[in-house]
């Protein structure tokens, strides 16, 4: 009897089970079909950006394809380490012999460097001495010097068509401007170029840029870093990066020559049937849709200050007013001493939230819940502000013109030529 009543109980449990996977798998294969867990707003845009493309002459390889093509070109090209769709987060530090960690803030030096494609080709620069987007080796005088992310260092266009390039032109003089811009910097990395870069040159004016988009979610992660941290903790910490090059050189060319060796084995896999099949059967979007939603559910300060979506929640007031606060003086202190002007640059970001393919344009701009907060604290420290919210968008009354298809994205060439514009007019006129 009781051998009858475990066979009923495991015959039951078996069908349950079974009927509850193949739910599960007619769910997976729906989400495979609709991409419903991959639906957002920027999966939306993106959908009519690639429509857009399909209407225009576009460079559609992928950045690796392209990479792999230019280097029978120039077999000394090489990746940005900060390159959009390909490392962005690629993890540039290394140890020295004697087990001393090294965070590199530059790129690899003196080589064609491979940026980003938002604007149908391939952006590519001429990398200095020290590995940032410059088209000659540093000089000992320059009238500006730029600090900055991914806007700065000029993603996705050529070096002539960035801010710095269009600086020079406005100025009449090449090597007037010095770009220190790097993709993915926050406040912190950009005090840090400030401190490993500023003994080793003259300069009469810094621009600090910025953006509203994402710097305070970069300076929420930039924080966390102990190495990074002690740029603003202590006063003369100091990582000598510019004795450091040749080794950067090298441990980044090593980095990105795996990202790419890792890509083609990612790539190699996803043409094997077997491996759809794997994550078929694995549940695999089933799962990340479930963690997903729990992950939203108990940890939504968290999920916002790291979604890739665009949060409109006020979760950074306490980053702002200490962190950031003491981060801005510091970096205006520091030249001060050096009697440099400091000015502070505020980049709205925003883009066209479209109601559908055909819909209306609708501007919508992003974190701007802390914009106030942030012109708070630089009128606070008495710091000259450049603010890019109000310029563009009463200088330009197409402001959807100067970005990518109308859409999303960084600054096309008549953006930064505006911007530059801007900047030169408010300096000369103060």
């Amino acid at each position: 009897m009781y051998f009858l009543l475990f066979k009923s109980i495991i015959k039951n449990s078996l069908t349950v089970f079974l009927s509850l996977y193949i739910s599960l798998l007619l769910v997976e294969a729906t989400l495979i079909y609709t991409d419903l867990d991959r639906k957002s707003l920027r999966s939306d845009i993106q959908k009519i950006i690639k429509n857009k493309k399909s209407r225009t002459n576009f460079d559609n390889r992928d950045l690796i394809e392209f990479y792999l093509d230019y280097k029978k070109k120039n077999p000394k090209a090489v990746l940005s380490t900060t390159s959009t769709g390909f490392n962005s987060h690629l993890d540039p530090s290394f140890l020295l012999d004697n087990g001393t960690k090294v965070i590199p803030l530059s790129g690899i030096s003196n080589r064609e460097t491979i940026l980003c494609n938002e604007l149908g080709y391939f952006a590519k620069y001429e990398s200095d001495n020290y590995g940032f987007n410059n088209p000659s080796n540093w000089k000992n005088n320059y009238d500006f010097l730029l600090l900055g992310d991914s806007i700065v260092e000029g993603y996705c266009v050529n070096e002539e068509n960035n801010i710095a390039g269009n600086l020079k032109n406005l100025l009449e003089k090449k090597g007037t401007v010095l770009n220190l811009g790097r993709g993915a910097n926050g406040p912190l990395k950009n005090y840090a170029i400030l401190k490993e870069y500023i003994d080793l040159i003259e300069v009469k004016n810094i621009l600090f840029f910025y953006t509203a988009g994402n710097d305070l979610r970069d300076l929420n992660k930039e924080i966390k870093d102990t190495l990074l941290k002690k740029y603003y903790t202590k006063t003369e910490f100091n990582q000598e990066l510019h004795k450091l090059q040749k080794l950067i050189d090298e441990n980044l060319i090593l980095k990105t020559q795996g990202a790419v060796l890792k890509y083609f084995e990612e790539k190699k896999k996803t043409l094997k049937k077997s491996y759809h099949i794997y994550k078929f059967l694995k549940l695999n979007r089933t799962v990340r849709l479930k963690n997903k939603f729990f992950r939203k559910l108990s940890h939504q300060g968290e999920e916002a200050e790291n979604t890739k979506e665009f949060s409109t929640k006020y979760i950074f007031e306490n980053l702002i007013y200490n962190e950031f606060r003491e981060i801005i003086r510091l970096s205006y202190e520091l030249t001060k001493q050096k009697n440099i002007n400091f000015y502070f640059v505020y980049v709205q970001s925003y883009f066209s939230s479209h109601k559908n393919f055909k819909g209306r344009e609708v501007i919508t701009h992003m974190n701007d819940q802390y914009y106030l907060d942030i012109l708070s604290v630089i009128n606070e420290l008495q710091i000259p502000l450049i603010d890019l919210k109000v310029e563009l968008f009463k200088k330009d009354s197409d402001p959807l013109s100067i970005l990518p298809f109308r859409t999303y994205g960084h600054f096309n060439e008549n953006g930064n030529r505006l911007i530059s514009d801007i900047i030169i007019s408010k300096i000369l006129n103060n």
